[in-house]
């Protein structure tokens, strides 16, 4: 039914193309099934429909078969996965410009390894006197079994080099690529597959039915065909490296300038609630001297007026006084402020908030960047609370260990949580994610500024769930 050449050369290839395949869309797109059963499935249908054509449309012009191809694993991707457009036709088209092109590599391996190795074998085997024709059948199937394998390992291993080099370079899976984006990721694969085909008709030249190797006229096309398509299979990755690249370089610079604009407006609130401190520090002393000037007035007066009401107004006016203090003193204007807009906010919301919280005296760490820890902790903290019913809490300590400094926040949520793969920290649940999210990377940024880094805890205290963060800090050096 099959020829040796079809059984040791051709099915091999197309076994790998059909598992190579069904992994290596699976990294771009959202399954609908269970994985396992979708890549049985795949490899199934794919081989199965691989065989027909290379049966029935063995005669078939090569654009014609490339289309072919490329149509299958479209229909699959429908079939299997969640539509989408942009990363299902990248998929498609990539993974075919990579096949075509590798077995354009792997056919002058066959090629070259056919040339380097005949002259001996025939030499040594086929030359003797004494060799029967059964002998020289055998041993010829046994050269052309392991010329094939040969060939297969060098396809198999190139195939699987750059499906993985190219789906491991594919790290923002989140990220929705513009028409331009998915175009410049696009041409290189285009041209990848035009200059294959334009290869494959150039490789063989049909002339009166007789099959006529370009390589026979032109030896030097053997080295050229290696080196284009590697060139061009580089080229297919570095598209992806580039952009992941600039789309990692654009999200930095999204959070770095949020991250400046939430600084700058941290500095002037702090300014603005700085000078109200200020006044409210010297509104206190004005008014505790009227009111021992009152307390003198009274005293001077003796019993010849009735001082319980003036008592009792004084004694209102002392604790409005005592009021206007904020009642944490953490070491630094900056986190008082910051801590005592949260326990105002726990007031109308609440929520139980505990801090207990001390700032670095010395050190090169900058309050600001603290700041920017707290606000951005505490935001996250209180919006989850919000989402939990019944008692809510939030706790907040500081503490020294060495040269390291620690700031934890802890609170109740309400256990969902989803982790980003790559960076490990939380995603943020809110569906303007370009806008949001980024509060968690400030803080480990921040940290990071200080050799230090963020750890997070999940756990269950009693019938509620605990969501842990902790912050560290080098206290004695930081990163430039």
């Amino acid at each position: 039914m099959f020829d040796l050449l079809t059984i040791t050369l051709t099915l091999p290839i197309y076994v790998s193309d059909a598992i190579f395949s069904g992994i290596y869309v699976a990294a771009f797109l959202k399954p609908k099934h269970s994985i396992k059963l979708i890549h049985i499935l795949w490899t199934t249908i794919y081989l199965s429909v691989e065989a027909v054509l290379y049966k029935v449309m063995d005669t078939q012009t090569v654009a014609f078969r490339t289309l072919l191809d490329l149509t299958l694993l479209y229909l699959l991707e429908l079939l299997f996965f969640e539509r989408d457009f942009k990363r299902q036709t990248f998929a498609a088209i990539s993974f075919t410009a990579g096949k075509e092109l590798i077995r354009n590599i792997g056919s002058v391996g066959y090629y070259l390894i056919s040339q380097a190795t005949w002259g001996m074998f025939e030499s040594l085997v086929l030359e003797p006197e004494n060799l029967t024709v059964e002998k020289a059948d055998m041993f010829l199937n046994i050269y052309l079994f392991a010329q094939s394998l040969a060939s297969v390992a060098i396809y198999v291993g190139l195939m699987f080099t750059y499906l993985k080099v190219l789906s491991g370079k594919y790290i923002h899976k989140g990220y929705e690529p513009s028409p331009g984006e998915s175009i410049f990721l696009i041409l290189p694969c285009i041209t990848g597959l035009g200059v294959s085909m334009t290869l494959r008709v150039m490789i063989l030249k049909i002339n009166e039915r007789l099959s006529l190797l370009i390589y026979d006229k032109v030896p030097e096309i053997l080295i050229w065909i290696i080196v284009i398509c590697l060139l061009l299979l580089c080229s297919i990755i570095a598209a992806m490296m580039m952009f992941q690249y600039l789309i990692e370089r654009n999200e930095e610079r999204r959070k770095q300038t949020i991250l400046e604009k939430q600084v700058e407006q941290l500095h002037r609130e702090i300014e603005d609630v700085e000078n109200i401190y200020s006044d409210l520090r010297g509104l206190k002393h004005d008014m505790r001297n009227h009111l021992n000037h009152i307390m003198q007035y009274v005293k001077n007066v003796g019993n010849d007026t009735d001082t319980a009401e003036i008592d009792g107004y004084i004694g209102e006016l002392e604790t409005a006084v005592n009021q206007l203090d904020f009642s944490l003193k953490s070491g630094n204007p900056i986190t008082d402020i910051i801590i005592y807009q949260r326990m105002q906010e726990t007031k109308r919301s609440g929520i139980s908030f505990e801090p207990d919280f001390v700032a670095p005296r010395s050190g090169p760490i900058d309050i600001y960047d603290i700041a920017v820890i707290l606000d951005n902790a505490l935001d996250n903290a209180f919006e989850a609370c919000r989402k939990v019913d019944g008692a809510r809490e939030i706790t907040l300590k500081s503490y020294m260990k060495g040269t390291l400094y620690f700031i934890e926040i802890e609170n109740v949520f309400d256990g969902q949580v989803t982790f980003d793969k790559d960076t490990g920290l939380p995603v943020t649940s809110k569906t303007d994610k370009h806008l949001h999210g980024i509060g968690m990377s400030n803080i480990q940024k921040c940290a990071r500024k200080y050799m230090g880094d963020v750890d997070i805890e999940i756990y269950n205290k009693g019938e509620r769930q605990m969501f842990s963060l902790t912050v560290m800090m080098n206290n004695k050096c930081t990163r430039n």
